[in-house]
């Protein structure tokens, strides 16, 4: 079984293990064909995230179901499948306080992740991480489900209107899938910012945006530009640095939102929160992943996917196995907008 295996902070093997995983009540083995790197993993890798309180490694996962155990539900050996969150118990003070994202801690949802052929995932009548995938959709592509879902309830806290302006800041992929997302459900306008001019240009590449601009004086005029004097409707913060939200607080007009869709691994040392104050802003958080189904119990993620995957396929950068190790370097050096390794 091909394992890619972080042993301590900047210490990233490719392994093969002979022993199989031993199947466990509740959960279901997946074989992983696809696993994207997400920033939470850059950040195990890097030592800003302490590794001895996880117990997995890789979440954002494409594959198929070869075994289920007595316990598990909703799923049999064939199906296909990529991670998010589904379901969540429904009765605890989260749930029944509109949070399902706070149900439970993921951290025994996946063992041992999914930067391994094999893995086991938790499906229970109370909690599961995993829904099934159309054939419309490929096993690379399917892989982005996870980040699609956080990016997704983004989108859902920015609670647009038809014809809003938004701006995103961060060109890394939950900004871009965010914004891809936001194009999709009716925004007039999408501006995305980063500071990086290589990442830059690859997001104007893609041509998905109205425009991608600096966070510097001509990115700010541009906005304006597009956006009007008073700013945009909406700004999303999905870079990671504490410091941009000002930047974001900053371009918003009175009356405005702003979305808060990083993980931040810092403070802000000269924070001003007087404009949140003076401009009546709406200011809200967005953790996901989170549950969003369907009438008829299917991902409303998943369809939104299917809708927008030819834009999706646009920012993945697809690595085999045994180039594992280039694919984390990409993504962390921000070569690789989304970084896909296959098995």
């Amino acid at each position: 079984m091909k394992k890619i295996a972080l042993l301590a902070p900047g210490d990233l093997r490719l392994q093969a293990e002979e022993q199989e995983i031993a199947l466990q009540g509740g959960m279901v083995k997946v074989h992983v064909h696809a696993c994207g790197i997400c920033g939470s993993d850059l950040a195990l890798l890097s030592g800003s995230r302490d590794m001895s309180r996880e117990l997995y490694f890789g979440h954002e996962f494409s594959g198929i179901v070869t075994e289920v155990s007595e316990s598990s539900c909703g799923f049999q050996p064939g199906m296909r499948v990529a991670t998010e969150l589904a379901r969540t118990c429904g009765r605890c003070w989260n749930c029944m306080n509109g949070l399902p994202n706070y149900c439970r801690s993921m951290n025994d949802a996946l063992l041992p992740g999914g930067f391994t052929e094999e893995t086991l995932v938790r499906s229970t009548p109370d909690y599961s991480f995993l829904s099934q995938i159309p054939s419309t959709l490929d096993d690379v592509t399917a892989a982005l489900l996870e980040p699609t879902n956080c990016a997704y309830h983004i989108a859902m806290q920015a609670n647009i209107k038809p014809g809003d302006h938004v701006v995103v800041f961060g060109l890394g992929a939950m900004g871009i899938i965010a914004a891809i997302v936001l194009k999709r459900l009716g925004a007039g306008a999408v501006i995305c910012v980063g500071r990086r001019p290589a990442r830059q240009e690859k997001a104007r590449q893609t041509g998905i945006f109205d425009a991608v601009v600096g966070n510097d004086e001509t990115g700010m005029s541009k906005i304006r530009e597009i956006c009007g004097e008073k700013g945009a409707d909406v700004t999303i913060e999905a870079t990671g640095t504490p410091t941009v939200l000002n930047d974001a607080i900053r371009v918003v007009r009175p009356g405005g939102r702003v979305v808060v869709g990083s993980v931040y691994h810092g403070t802000i040392p000269e924070f001003d929160p007087l404009p949140i104050f003076r401009k009546e802003l709406t200011t809200v958080g967005a953790k996901g992943p989170t549950t969003y189904r369907r009438t008829d119990g299917s991902s409303a993620v998943v369809c939104m996917m299917e809708q927008v995957q030819d834009d999706l396929k646009k920012i993945i950068s697809v690595y085999d196995y045994k180039n594992a190790l280039q694919a984390f370097e990409d993504a962390k050096s921000g070569e690789a907008i989304k970084a896909v390794i296959t098995f």
